[in-house]
């Protein structure tokens, strides 16, 4: 198949959807499919690359920064990318596409061009579905007509865990939509070994706004009241300033890292270097994160909201607990720092549940059956109406 994937964030840009579509563009790919990206531009960045088997092909984007389009950032990308999707969509002739977000990306379904011929799937994340996410209410409510437009026309559409499903079917109840789970790869190996440390290393790892929960988590570490235990935090965003004056009211800005965004290489020694992963999301579709963490072997403490439920089980990979909930965040953390063979049990089975459910070539298969169908139909539907004018 001729695919071609488009998606406003791509790796470094970006949170968990952009990791998510340039590993599934990449196992495609390396399935003997050719496949493309249309992205938005990365300062630094190639125009115009390759990557592992992937062609890339960026168009400017006026962002708020790397992990925050803003409103103007999102119509910036639907407007430069529009002309670009219309001539690779004549160039390339692609078989199938492939939206990420059904807004702001799946506008670009309702532009004319060639693309508007074949079919196409979208992928719904999170912020993309009315309810998600409480800051963009009034603009989902505005913007609802469109999306029901955009998501019946797809050939699927395609929410990454059951909740996030249950809350576009109360946008468009008689829809039919998947569910396909995002996928993990073991975290590349650090350049140099993780050295032994004293006490328990917890690592978050998330954009810094307020549905991530950092503050519940910097608000249990004071709560505990044990030395032993210190947290560290990849990831940027506008509570920044805000959750390092949190960790130094609360007495602990000693024991709390803030680490910034983190490359790949940057990850690899956080979860190298970690002993259990908290993820304490108040809303939450399927996080990368909490699935690298996985691979990664770590215990974990996740939030029981969205996909977390997805993903974790209770006491056997990992713990879940009620969001907001400081207190008992506290006594899980100390719990797991008193007692390191559970640490070790919950690691273990973290670690395995990831290499057998969660593998990237798995997730690829399903979304491979899912476009050659919506290729085959598209097929079959151009042959009858050529063969029915024929007829005529």
């Amino acid at each position: 198949m001729r695919l071609l994937f488009l998606n406003y964030e791509f790796p470094p840009v970006g949170g968990g959807a952009a990791y998510a579509s340039f590993a599934m563009a990449r196992e495609l790919a390396s399935m003997g499919h050719q496949v493309h990206v249309l992205t938005a531009a990365t300062p630094g960045l190639e125009r115009d690359e390759e990557i592992d088997g992937v062609r890339i092909f960026r168009v400017r984007c006026y962002r708020r920064s790397v992990h925050d389009i803003g409103l103007f950032g999102a119509i910036s990308f639907i407007l430069f990318a529009a002309p670009r999707l219309r001539v690779l969509a004549k160039q390339n002739q692609y078989d199938a596409y492939h939206y990420y977000f059904g807004l702001p990306t799946g506008l670009l379904t309702r532009f004319p061009g060639d693309h508007r011929s074949r079919p196409y799937v979208i992928s719904l994340r999170g912020s993309d579905v009315p309810g998600y996410n409480r800051q963009v209410s009034v603009l989902h409510r505005l913007m609802l007509p469109i999306s029901r437009r955009i998501w019946s026309g797809a050939h699927r559409v395609i929410a990454n865990s059951n909740e996030l499903r249950k809350l576009a079917h109360a946008a468009m109840p008689d829809l039919r939509i998947d569910v396909i789970l995002n996928g993990a790869a073991k975290p590349a190996r650090p350049d140099t070994p993780p050295a032994a440390h004293a006490g328990v290393r917890v690592l978050t790892v998330c954009r810094l706004i307020g549905r991530k929960g950092v503050d519940t988590l910097i608000k249990a570490l004071a709560t505990s009241k044990d030395s032993r235990l210190s947290v560290d935090i990849a990831g940027d965003g506008p509570d920044a300033a805000a959750l390092r004056q949190l960790a130094q009211s609360c007495g602990v800005a000693d024991r709390v890292r803030f680490h910034g965004f983190a490359d790949r290489a940057a990850l690899a020694a956080l979860y190298a270097h970690a002993d259990v992963f908290v993820l304490m999301s108040r809303v939450e579709s399927c996080s990368m994160a909490l699935l690298e963490a996985m691979a990664a072997g770590l215990p974990i403490i996740a939030s029981k909201v969205g996909g977390n439920i997805e993903l974790v089980r209770h006491r056997v990979d990992g713990l879940l607990i009620e969001p907001d909930n400081v207190d008992e965040l506290a006594s899980a953390l100390v719990q797991l720092a008193d007692d390191p063979h559970r640490r070790a049990r919950l690691s273990a089975a973290s670690r395995l549940v990831a290499e057998l459910k969660y593998g990237w070539r798995a997730v690829a298969r399903e979304y491979e059956a899912v476009l050659e169908q919506a290729v085959s139909n598209a097929s079959a539907a151009r042959a009858l109406t050529c063969g029915s004018r024929a007829h005529q």
